[in-house]
């Protein structure tokens, strides 16, 4: 496991992280605001919570097929990443993993994936569409609020419930999709049909 306990992080604009590592720890890379790209081995497992939060100069990061969840905060703030490719072998995508990404413009989203948590988009204000795939159910609180650039989504019939203010803050257009129209928005108290 790699932490960053093992890294001086202060200037760090190139990392290559050693092919024997499985685990990056929790908060590994996070602040690293030098940091414009890293290599992540085919045998790491699992990226921390945290991991890469606050990595400004980070544009892309390519996540190997053998991570199966992307921690919470895992690229929280990642101001300068415009696009990010999800392996078929990630199920789950944590709180806040992509919230304050203000320059992702693309994501694509596996049909492996089955949870969307909460706050996982916010803030993403160059987002203009995105396609869920018809494998998750659930699509967390708040979860594309403040994506004032997105206008067209996708959401399969098949979902069950939509998080409470997930879409706030975005343009009125968007919330005349007709799937959005059906679906439940999941209060404390119980459910609401919009």
């Amino acid at each position: 496991m790699i932490s960053g306990k093992n890294i001086e992080k202060k200037d760090i604009n190139e990392f290559v992280i050693p092919t024997s590592i499985n685990e990056i720890g929790n908060g590994c890379f996070s602040e690293c605001e030098s940091l414009k790209s890293i290599n992540i081995p085919t045998n790491v497992s699992e990226i921390g919570e945290g991991c890469f939060k606050g990595c400004n100069l980070l544009t892309t990061i390519n996540i190997p097929t053998s991570v199966s969840e992307l921690g919470d905060e895992c690229f929280k703030e990642c101001s300068s990443l415009t696009s990010i490719n999800i392996p078929t072998s990630v199920t789950k995508i944590g709180y806040m993993c992509f919230a304050g990404c203000y320059s992702l413009t693309t994501i694509n989203i596996p049909t492996s994936v089955i949870e969307i948590g909460d706050e996982c988009f916010c803030l993403c204000s160059s987002l203009t569409s995105i396609n869920i795939p018809t494998s998750v159910n659930e699509i967390g609180y708040e979860c594309f609020s403040w994506c004032t650039s997105l206008t067209s989504i996708n959401i399969p019939s098949s979902i069950s419930k939509i998080g409470e203010g997930c879409f706030d803050g975005c343009p009125e257009e968007l919330k005349n999709n007709k799937v959005l129209r059906k679906v439940y928005y999941h209060y404390d108290d119980g459910c609401v049909i919009v």
